[in-house]
């Protein structure tokens, strides 16, 4: 989970700074609503999320699918192979 940027009291993170993954992941689920602009120091940042909110997303919706996604993933398993004899006298 990434840390908190801070500017006048608002904890945020910029989804253009998370890893390829989350982007996409925090992307097809922020609504409008969630998806913040912050203007610091004259540049105008457009993709923020209040911490809180990606704090809620990453342990609610991506820390789920990620481990559903290992727990999905297949084992190889053994082949064993059994030899019967059929017939009759």
């Amino acid at each position: 989970m990434n840390e908190a940027r801070v500017y006048r009291g608002i904890e945020f993170i910029r989804i253009s700074e998370l890893p390829e993954e989350q982007k996409e992941s925090i992307k097809a689920w922020a609504t409008r609503g969630v998806i913040i602009k912050i203007l610091v120091d004259g540049q105008l940042f457009s993709d923020c999320v209040q911490h809180k909110d990606y704090k809620h997303w990453y342990e609610t919706v991506f820390s789920v699918a990620a481990e559903e996604e290992a727990a999905n993933e297949t084992v190889p398993s053994k082949k064993t192979t059994i030899k019967l004899a059929l017939g009759g006298r």
